[in-house]
């Protein structure tokens, strides 16, 4: 068990910022503080929401032909079908490099291998906590447990960075107060029910004191009487009252939801999906696809942008990666086949393009000239 868990149990006491986070130095978020981070269950939420939802999304490397028109390559390379190391699946790479940036703020990619033309075909994602960068020097040197690592051999994705460094920060580090704020909170809650920080009640004598012997005699009976589910008897000279939690103590409690809502606030997503309170809004079957779309746009394209960004940097100058982030944002059967046929209709889509995002085969020889024959009917009103 940890000295920073070790504390709290022996002591009972709320975690302080020295606890959470460190004193002095980089307020990054590491080791215990990473395990009282992920206690919160709206900075899970968040960041598993966002880490899910990226790593479900397919991408794919297009080439710009010399009129400059995109097009997805007929072999995708090792980059994106399967850059993965020690046995994990495409899925799981994607979401360890999101979570690190996440929490982290950096996902370090160590370049284990290169196809034919020079681009990444494997690569093993670092522990944060393994990686340090000097930027005192006249360009930063990255070193991973103390292993000086070329740059060449380096992806690195940063979250957020400032000016005059190279290094990202956590939406995390950016609100740590917020984070304290809610580990102070859950803690006491957590032993305000346990009975570990506040005594359940008062049992006082009202006629005179009592000595040691009498007081813990007298709370010996009461609590074999009470904790039996049996009623307690006594003349007039015994009086209990239960201690309510002071008005401020209470309104702290209340903040774990308000924390919540701070927390949707910092990764940008929807209060209700990470136990915060939209008051009393809630989504309808109308507006649903609306808000798969803000999310996409306002949640997720920022961080898959990170990384097409930097990944860019290893592919030929004619080619870039990209999210299809439209993916996760699926309409109903109705509207889906409605804008596939608009979209036929002006020229925006093929119908094997279509087929292939509906996940059916390409049409055969013969049902090409079916569909050739019909097509001038298509997106057109009877």
């Amino acid at each position: 068990m940890s000295v920073l868990f070790g504390k709290r149990q022996v002591e009972s006491r709320s975690i302080s910022y020295q606890d959470v986070w460190g004193s002095g130095g980089s307020p990054d978020l590491r080791g215990d503080s990473l395990q009282v981070a992920l206690g919160l269950v709206p900075v899970y939420a968040a960041t598993s929401l966002i880490a899910d939802a990226v790593a479900a999304s397919p991408w794919a490397v297009y080439q710009k032909n010399d009129g400059g028109v995109p097009q997805k390559l007929a072999t995708q390379p090792a980059l994106v079908t399967d850059p993965c190391v020690d046995g994990l699946d495409v899925f799981s790479w994607k979401h360890q490099a999101l979570t690190s940036a996440l929490l982290r703020g950096n996902a370090y990619g160590l370049i284990l291998d290169v196809d034919r033309s020079g681009v990444p075909s494997k690569i093993k994602w670092l522990h944060p906590d393994k990686v340090e960068v000097d930027e005192d020097g006249p360009v930063p040197l990255f070193f991973w447990n103390g292993r000086l690592i070329d740059r060449l051999d380096l992806i690195h994705i940063p979250a957020y960075t400032v000016a005059g460094s190279v290094k990202g920060l956590s939406p995390i580090t950016q609100f740590r107060l917020q984070i304290e704020t809610g580990s102070q909170a859950q803690t006491f809650g957590r032993n305000f029910y346990k009975r570990g920080t506040v005594p359940p009640g008062w049992l006082t004598y009202v006629k005179n004191k009592l000595t040691a012997e009498t007081a813990s005699e007298a709370k010996r009976r009461f609590l074999a009487s009470v904790s039996s589910n049996e009623p307690m008897v006594s003349g007039d000279d015994w009086k209990y009252e239960p201690i309510a939690v002071p008005q401020g103590d209470a309104q702290f409690l209340a903040g774990i939801k308000a924390t919540a809502n701070q927390i949707a606030a910092v990764y940008r997503v929807a209060p209700e999906d990470v136990g915060g309170s939209t008051d009393g809004q809630s989504l309808t079957y109308k507006n649903l696809e609306q808000d798969q779309i803000r999310f996409a746009v306002r949640t997720l394209r920022p961080w898959t942008e990170r990384f097409e960004s930097v990944l860019n940097r290893h592919l030929p100058a004619n080619q870039y990666v990209k999210f299809n982030l439209d993916a996760s944002a699926r309409a109903d059967l109705l509207t889906r086949f409605d804008a596939h046929s608009k979209g036929i209709a002006a020229g925006f889509e093929t119908i094997d393009e279509v087929r292939a995002l509906e996940e059916r085969a390409p049409l055969t020889d013969v049902q090409r000239q079916q569909f050739l024959e019909m097509k001038p009917t298509i997106g057109t009103t009877p």
